[in-house]
């Protein structure tokens, strides 16, 4: 990643619009280059405005929104940066916006804006804000923790990894290098080694679960079942015969009970029909008047035709006599507006006449009123501007006064002060060697601290001989009781194994373990045992008890169904016979009574012949009635079939699930006692007093469960017996250990006082080497001073002493201030006063000109105002001072008004003349129709009265009197025909009960069945019933049985094969887990991060052969994270990083940052490197050192940017970035050549 381009405005004190091209000189030309300026005055924030492009933060913001913007220039509406940088040859570009409410510097802030683009297209990538900032580190490869660390390293982070104790630096490590996936890889690797051993675990129970029938339970079990289904079929049949017998008993009983209620319907009936005879009476005698009843109603509306008709045609006539008056009106009304019309138009044409003439003289008059007005305006407009000049020239000539006294004073203050001019050259020099001088001083105390320290270690060291001699006569003491101990805790445990053997003990506890296992499966399938069969006997019960509804249901629908077909044949026969009845009826209709029938030849015709179809009719709608009757019970009958079905078909399943269950729970109890036994037989050595249980004690609650707390006592008791001997046995094992403990302690004893003795000698020797240097700090601080106070005086300054030297560089850094300014301010003055004597010369020629263009203005205005008078006194004698559009729209609304009403006279005429034709022509239709209706109430009349005459009625009251209401009519023909079918019904019903009667008495094997009851035989139905259902479930039972076994059998196969499948995964995870798994992740994140510290330090002493031979890191051998400094100039001696001096610790420090710097950018080349500070601590040697490194950087390609106030570091950087801040105001700028001009 290389930069390009800054720019960015309102950051911090840098106020206002600045932009940095590296690309362009004299960044191209000199890779390394130096931003240089006074404390706080704002050189980081060039920093900042790279991380606040690229990342919407900086190192030291963590946060920039909408509500919190310290970084924001304070008085300032907005700021901004944008970054242009390139990543494997493509350029992009990357900005942040932040403005406040209306752009005003008390406006509230505003939701920040970005833009992410490619900068050779300008193709927008992005503009979210949240989104940018993932897009940017997918782009670069750094995210902004390890851009910080690669690219740009900040104030005070040099040495946080140098210093970092070791869980600090892992963290580090983890967070820089992003090594924390090493850590979810092992804590995933462990999650599935844990997995993987359940499943395995899993397969292995389940296999030992299942047990298998023996060849020869198979072949008793098919023999069974066969013997049990010829019995079956043998039932069936006997079964079919009691079915038969019992289906004949219930329809005897049926027919006789049909017998009686069609007996006792009939007479019912009958005796009804007597109750109603009266009203059926008045139902005959009202037959007569119903044939009148049409002829009578067709009179009525006559008579109210005629009456309707008569009032139309007078309400008619004096409408019509109505309209014709409204017609005169109408005709006056239309001559009167028409003399109206005319009258107003003559007026107008007069209107016109004078307007003609005055129109020109109005557009006179506007005319010379503009020309006035414009002539008025520019008089006023001039005499401001005259004003505004003559304020200004005034305003001007103070100004000009004014600057001429600044300009005086600024120039006797540079004659007062010029030896302040030379030290803007100097005064950052002196600081440097300031920092030197202080420098040696700090050095110079160190040295005599480090002195101080040497004789105190001395004496420490001494008292630490003493302790250990001390230390080595306990550690023997304790030794020899220590073997005393372990003598005593060997025997105890000796004489607890010679009782009992622990290996007997743990097989007798693992057998026991083994049976307690297999116990709790017992009482499980015992449990299940039991809920099976009670599951079976009630499945068993509801099962017979709705098999016995299905089949009474089934024979009772067949009965319908034979007596269903019957009735149909009877109903056929019944329908053909009335057909012919209907044929010979038309020929009975023709015979005359005493006339010969031409197919008999009798003269007597008897009535009952006629009445015989009736009989047949009324017959066959019984047999309808009793067909409908029968259909319905069937329906019924089907519907409870089938809600049974499903019920029965359930039980069966359910009574073949208990069956299955029971037989499963016999195979798995089987299973569990023979591996219990087995496990007796294979127990070498004495076994537990414990009866087994056996394969009859299924079902046995109370016997299992004392078998199960038997097997948890004798568990207790050998598992307290192992405890004593593991805890004799843990005594004298942890004896041993104290005493090899104890051993080791005391050889380690001997050896510290060794090591203590000979650190004695080698502090006595520091001691004598640290006051040496002691002395040569302090002539080398002595000297640096005298050589500072020697160059103050040559530039004609008074020296300070070295306790005032901060002031007196406060006072001399304020007077070069100072002096610069007035400077400046000087040289500022010159211009204004040059700039302002040409303006004030402008503005003299500006008056003259403006005064005589004003003179001539009014004379032409004065002009103007004369002919608009003489114009205007012509208009008014012409046409006063009346509009001329408003009056001659007055007069064309009268004519429109009068105009107007003309047409409405004349739609009111018309209308008018409309109704009249209208309404005499509806007075001749109702005159035309009257006469019409009148001839046919004449008609209507005469008919009704003739007809009246040959009914049996005297006169038209009687008539009405006879007429029944139409709902008490059709009430009695409803009654008189539900009594008719009812008869009919009773009677088809009795007639087929009857014959069902005779017909089962005529069964070929009614003797023999009334032998038996219909009690006896129901209950060898029942009998032969459940024999057939307890050997169904017998069958099943056995089915099921075979079944199990047969997927058992397959099952296993498969199962073993998953057993397989799972051993190898598990061997491989396992073997994985082993090596780097962990439940929280700590085995691999620690051999990465030790992996990932040794690529560090051998980068980092990559480095330091350029910065320093001196120097090399190492990782300590006894912790994996901790650091140490081997001193090649002291006989590759090793150092803790702590003792480093402040030079030592900056070149050790940049070495590691810029082997971060390489670690962290593996992604991404990195060809831009910026370092804030640091410099400050180095002496001129060292500070060459680093500055020669920087070089070799710079020459290997990279851009380098170093931050820093240290003068020699500023002579040594030809190209430098120079940041000025302005005292007193808060604000700070960079050179001219790099501010944006907008």
């Amino acid at each position: 990643m290389k930069i390009l381009s800054l720019e960015f405005e309102n950051l911090n004190s840098l106020k206002g619009r600045w932009k940095l091209d590296f690309t362009q000189s004299p960044f191209a030309e000199n890779g390394l280059f130096a931003i240089t300026g006074p404390t706080g005055a704002g050189k980081t924030t060039i920093l900042d405005a790279i991380c606040l492009a690229l990342f919407h933060r900086t190192p030291r913001l963590k946060s920039i929104a909408k509500g919190n913007n310290e970084l924001m220039t304070r008085g300032t509406g907005e700021c901004f940066a944008e970054l242009e940088f390139e990543v494997q040859g493509k350029t992009y570009r990357s900005n942040f916006h932040q403005k406040r409410a209306r752009g005003k510097h008390d406006g509230a802030l505003q939701t920040p804006t970005c833009e992410f683009a490619d900068a050779d297209t300008d193709k927008v990538l992005e503009t979210m804000l949240t989104k940018k900032t993932k897009l940017v580190e997918q782009v670069t490869g750094l995210d902004f923790s390890r851009f910080t660390k690669s690219i740009m390293l900040s104030q005070g982070e040099f040495a946080a990894f140098l210093n970092a104790n070791a869980n600090d630096r892992a963290e580090l490590l983890e967070e820089l290098t992003g090594t924390e996936v090493y850590s979810l890889i092992s804590e995933r690797i462990y999650d599935h080694f844990k997995s993987s051993e359940e499943s395995l675990n899993h397969l292995k129970a389940k296999a030992e679960g299942v047990s298998l029938l023996s060849e020869e339970q198979i072949k008793e079990l098919t023999a069974e079942r066969e013997t049990l289904e010829a019995e079956q079929k043998r039932l069936a049949e006997q079964l079919k015969e009691w079915q038969a017998h019992l289906s004949w008993w219930k329809d005897v009983t049926k027919a006789e009970q049909t017998i009686a209620a069609s007996e006792h319907d009939l007479k019912s009936t009958q005796d009804e029909l007597d109750r109603n005879q009266p009203s059926l009476e008045r139902l005959a005698n009202s037959e007569p008047a119903e044939k009148l009843r049409p002829m009578h109603k067709d009179l009525k509306r006559c008579e109210q035709e005629v009456n309707t008709t008569q009032a139309n045609l007078d309400n008619s006539t004096k409408l019509l006599e109505a309209r014709d008056a409204e017609k005169k009106d109408a005709q006056t009304q239309l001559t009167q507006s028409s003399d109206a019309v005319q009258k107003i138009k003559t007026e107008q044409q007069d209107q016109e006449k004078i307007i003609e003439q005055v129109r020109p003289l109005d557009n006179q008059i506007a005319v010379l009123k503009d020309k006035q007005t414009a002539a008025v305006n520019a008089a006023n407009k001039l005499n401001e501007q005259h004003t505004q000049q003559r304020n200004q020239q005034v305003d001007l000539v103070q100004k000009t006064d004014a600057l001429k006294q600044q300009y005086q004073l600024s120039t006797e203050y540079l004659n007062t002060h010029q030896a302040d001019q030379h030290l803007e050259k100097y005064l950052g020099q002196w600081q440097a060697k300031v920092e030197q001088v202080r420098t040696l001083e700090r050095q110079h105390s160190e040295q005599l601290n480090s002195a101080k320290q040497a004789l105190s270690a001395v004496d420490a060291q001494q008292t630490i001989i003493k302790s250990a001699q001390e230390a080595k006569v306990t550690q023997d003491k304790t030794l020899a009781e220590l073997v005393v101990l372990e003598s005593s805790a060997k025997q105890q445990w000796e004489a607890l194994q010679g009782n009992t053997s622990e290996q007997v003990l743990n097989a007798q506890k693992d057998l026991l373990e083994f049976w307690n296992r297999n116990t709790h499966s017992l009482l499980e399938i015992n449990r299940g045992f039991l809920n099976a069969q009670q599951q079976l006997h009630a499945k068993t019960q509801a099962h017979q008890t709705n098999t016995q509804k299905v089949d009474k249901l089934s024979k009772e629908r067949e009965v319908l169904v034979d007596r269903y077909k019957e009735r149909e044949t009877s109903l056929e026969r019944l329908t053909r016979l009335i057909d012919q009845e209907g044929e010979l009826a038309k020929y009975r209709a023709a015979l005359e009574s005493g006339s010969e029938c031409p197919l008999c030849g009798s003269t007597d015709h008897s009535i009952e012949q006629s009445q015989d179809i009736a009989n047949l009719v009324a017959q066959k709608e019984r047999e309808k009635h009793e067909l409908a009757i029968i259909k319905k019970d069937g329906q019924e009958h089907r519907q409870q079939l089938d809600s049974l079905a499903p019920m029965v078909a359930a039980l069966n399943d359910d009574i073949r699930r208990a069956q299955a269950d029971i037989q499963q729970a016999q195979l798995n109890w089987q299973g569990v006692i023979g591996k219990l036994q087995q496990s007796l037989s294979d127990f070498v050595g004495t076994a537990p007093e414990l009866a087994l249980l056996t394969i009859n004690d299924l079902g046995n609650e109370a016997t299992v469960a004392t078998f199960a707390q038997q097997c948890e006592v004798q568990l207790s008791q050998s598992s307290q017996q192992l405890k004593a001997l593991a805890d004799a046995k843990a005594h004298y094992a942890e004896a041993e250990k104290q005493r090899l403990s104890v051993s080791v302690m005391a050889d380690k004893a001997q050896s510290n006082l060794e090591l203590a003795e000979q650190r004695l000698a080698d502090l006595n020797k520091q001691n004598h080497n640290t006051n040496e240097q002691v002395a040569q700090i302090a002539q080398a601080k002595e000297q640096q001073w005298n050589a500072l106070k020697e160059s103050i005086v040559q530039t004609a300054i008074e020296a300070p002493e070295l306790e005032h030297i901060d002031d007196w560089f406060t006072a001399k850094s304020q007077a070069s201030s100072t002096w610069q300014q007035t400077k400046q301010q000087q040289a500022d003055i010159e211009k204004q006063l040059i700039t302002q004597s040409a303006e004030l010369k402008t503005l003299d020629d500006k008056l003259s000109s403006a005064e005589k263009e004003l003179a001539t203005l009014t004379q032409q205005s004065e002009s103007l105002v004369s002919e608009l008078t003489r114009v205007t006194a012509e208009r008014t004698e012409l046409f006063g001072d009346k509009d001329i559009q408003a009056t001659s729209n007055a007069m064309k609304q009268k004519v429109t008004e009068a105009v107007n009403a003309f047409d409405a006279a004349q739609l009111v005429l018309n209308r008018c003349e409309l109704e009249h034709r209208t309404e005499q022509t509806k007075h001749i239709s109702f005159s035309e129709a009257l006469t019409s209706k009148q001839s046919s109430y004449t008609q209507a009349i005469n008919a009704w009265l003739e007809a009246l005459k040959i009914s049996p009625f005297e006169d038209e009251a009687n008539f009405e009197a006879a007429l029944l209401d139409e709902e008490v009519r059709t009430q009695l023909q409803s009654l008189k025909k539900s009594l008719d079918e009812a008869i009919v019904s009773a009677n088809t019903r009795l007639n087929t009960a009857k014959a069902a009667q005779v017909e089962l008495q005529n069964h070929e094997n009614a003797k023999a069945w009334q032998e038996q009851d219909q009690q006896q035989v129901e209950q060898a139905t029942t009998e032969c019933q459940n024999a057939q259902q307890s050997h169904a479930t017998k069958i099943g039972a056995i089915s099921a049985n075979l079944e199990t076994d047969s997927q058992n059998r397959s099952n296993q196969q498969d199962l073993f094969k998953q057993i397989d499948e799972q051993q190898v995964e598990f061997d491989d995870i396992s073997r994985l887990n082993s090596l780097i798994g962990s439940k929280n992740g700590d085995k691999f994140r620690k051999f990465a991060q030790g992996l990932t510290l040794e690529n560090l330090v051998y980068l980092a002493n990559k480095q330091l052969q350029r910065l320093h031979g001196r120097y090399e890191l190492k990782r300590k051998a006894d912790d994996g994270l901790e650091l140490q400094v081997l001193d090649t100039w002291q006989g590759d001696v090793m150092r803790d990083t702590k003792t480093l001096s402040g030079g030592e610790s900056f070149l050790v420090s940049l070495a590691l940052a810029l082997a971060l710097s390489d670690l962290v950018s593996y992604k991404t080349s990195i060809d831009s490197l910026f370092l804030d500070e640091g410099f400050g601590t180095l002496d001129s040697d060292t500070l060459d050192i680093a500055l020669n490194a920087l070089d070799n950087l710079n020459a290997s390609g990279k851009m380098i940017g170093v931050i820093s106030h240290v003068e020699a570091l500023k002579e040594r950087v030809p190209v430098q970035l120079k940041v000025t801040k302005h005292s007193g105001l808060g604000v700070s700028e960079m050179e001219k050549q790099y501010k944006v001009v907008t």
